[in-house]
């Protein structure tokens, strides 16, 4: 048997021999100022299940104080110092392995808290001081590799924020004041080139903001003044924008800041409905709903070229019937173009 598990079931047979020995001594026992003394079982309410045992001197715990589920399963233990100031916890997953383990000032945590999964492997490091999380904390995948690290002072966000992919590259990197970001602010494609990158100040974001395209492109800038949208310029990639309610108002194709290829506008005379979800090759509908737009007409379609209208470029109107059919030719309409 595993060596945790026969602790615990160590605890287990302790916690039941202490009962039964109070069995013929007092428990839950007060001095004449109101104390707390000796040996303390408590149950949960309304059920024979023992809540935690343990013992007290002159109201202040003292030994080790093991705590349990309504089921019985040991939940925590907590092992007081001689001082009684401080204590150690120990906390645990329902299939017996350790979930948490670090110091208690009084009933507050402090210095070195480590959390683990049901699969006994270590998945955070905190560091605490007088209850609020003062240090590194870090994140671990589960072979051990760092997935994220961050520094907090007195409870607050600060200084260096990371996150890491899986085999170690930058995921995320940012700078922290007082809990907000400031100042860059970067994230990272799993290939290492840069995904999204912009800065802060006092928290809002301010200035220049680049997302890019996984090839190292730049997909679109954005300039924001104390936290609000300026203006926007694409730059390379397919972008649609949408009608307020979530229509689609145009996708356009971008290269260099210059339209390139087709494009596609619509009206704002679509409905969304909602319509049982369909799985499998059969088509089988699932219980639950999914929104779907119809009877959206589109208004235009064309071609761009080096931010011109080039080829035929066609307009509807909102029963979806043919009003204009023009054949542009670096912007212009072409001689030969034709009108229905």
């Amino acid at each position: 048997m595993h060596l945790r598990l026969l602790a615990l079931a160590g605890f287990s047979a302790a916690a039941i021999c202490l009962v039964a020995q109070s069995a013929d001594g007092p428990i839950n026992q007060t001095d004449a100022q109101g104390r707390k003394q000796g040996t303390w079982v408590r149950k949960w309410a309304e059920s024979d299940q023992v809540r935690y045992t343990g013992q007290f001197k002159d109201d202040k715990p003292v030994g080790s104080f093991v705590y349990y589920s309504t089921k019985g399963k040991v939940e925590s233990r907590v092992d007081h110092y001689p001082d009684g100031k401080a204590a150690h916890g120990i906390h645990f997953h329902p299939n017996g392995k350790v979930m948490a383990e670090g110091r208690y000032v009084g009933q507050q945590k402090d210095s070195t808290w480590n959390y683990y999964g049901e699969d006994g492997i270590l998945r955070s490091s905190e560091l605490w001081k007088a209850g609020k999380l003062n240090g590194a904390v870090t994140t671990f995948f589960k072979d051990g590799a760092v997935a994220e690290r961050k520094t907090y002072r007195n409870g607050v966000l600060e200084g260096l924020s990371e996150q890491f992919f899986p085999g170690g590259k930058i995921r995320y990197r940012a700078q922290f004041a007082g809990g907000e970001p400031e100042g860059r602010e970067t994230f990272f494609f799993p290939n290492g080139n840069k995904e999204i990158e912009g800065g802060y100040v006092n928290g809002s974001r301010d200035g220049v903001w680049r997302y890019y395209n996984e090839d190292g492109s730049v997909q679109l800038q954005a300039l924001y003044a104390q936290g609000r949208l300026v203006k926007k310029k694409y730059e390379n990639g397919t972008f649609t924008e949408y009608w307020d309610d979530g229509q689609p108002k145009s996708e356009v194709t971008y290269k260099n800041g210059k339209r390139e290829g087709p494009f596609t506008e619509w009206y704002d005379n679509g409905k969304w409905v909602n319509v049982p979800v369909k799985v499998g090759p059969q088509g089988a509908e699932k219980p639950d709903m999914e929104r779907k737009l119809t009877g959206q007409g589109k208004k235009r379609e064309g071609t761009y070229r080096n931010d011109l209208l080039n080829g035929p470029v066609k307009e509807y109107d909102e029963k979806g019937r043919l009003t204009s059919n023009l054949t542009f030719l670096n912007g212009e309409p072409a001689k030969d173009g034709s009108r229905p």
